[in-house]
């Protein structure tokens, strides 16, 4: 199974983990919104993204509509 990522800008995915993952902190939840300011947050924020991956890998994949 292959994944699409469409990453141009970095801010798509951001919207999507939230979804995804459902309850956010409040710090990570203003990482995904402003942005890294330090290097810690960069790391956080990189965490983050991995934790994304997994959980849209982990997503069963769009069916087909078989209805014809």
């Amino acid at each position: 199974m292959t994944v699409d990522w469409k990453e141009a800008d970095g801010t798509d995915w951001r919207e999507e983990f939230k979804q995804l993952k459902g309850t956010i902190s409040i710090d990570d939840m203003r990482l995904l919104d402003k942005g890294a300011m330090t290097m810690k947050d960069a790391w956080r924020l990189g965490a983050l993204h991995a934790e994304y991956k997994r959980l849209k890998r982990n997503q069963p994949p769009d069916l087909p509509d078989l209805k014809r």
